[in-house]
């Protein structure tokens, strides 16, 4: 089965981002395709980020070309 979810470290390397910052924007509802929630603990949160969500923000909010996403999910291990 294919997951349909990605990591915050292949988002943040995606990006270049640090994971802290991509973390953090997920939190603060930066991205309509990530979700975060509040989870047990004393800084407990868990976070889901769908793949298509961000290959089409990657493509019409960051203008990003097909090929350049290709290449960046090949770099970053996403299926």
């Amino acid at each position: 089965m294919i997951d349909k979810t990605i990591a915050v470290c292949q988002m943040a390397s995606v990006l270049g981002w640090s994971l802290t910052a991509v973390r953090e924007c997920i939190a603060r509802d930066k991205f309509p395709f990530a979700q975060c929630w509040q989870t047990e603990g004393k800084k407990g949160r868990t976070f889901s980020i769908d793949r298509e969500g961000f290959r089409f923000y990657l493509a019409n909010t960051l203008g990003w070309p097909e090929e350049k996403i290709n290449e960046a999910f090949k770099e970053a291990h996403i299926v």
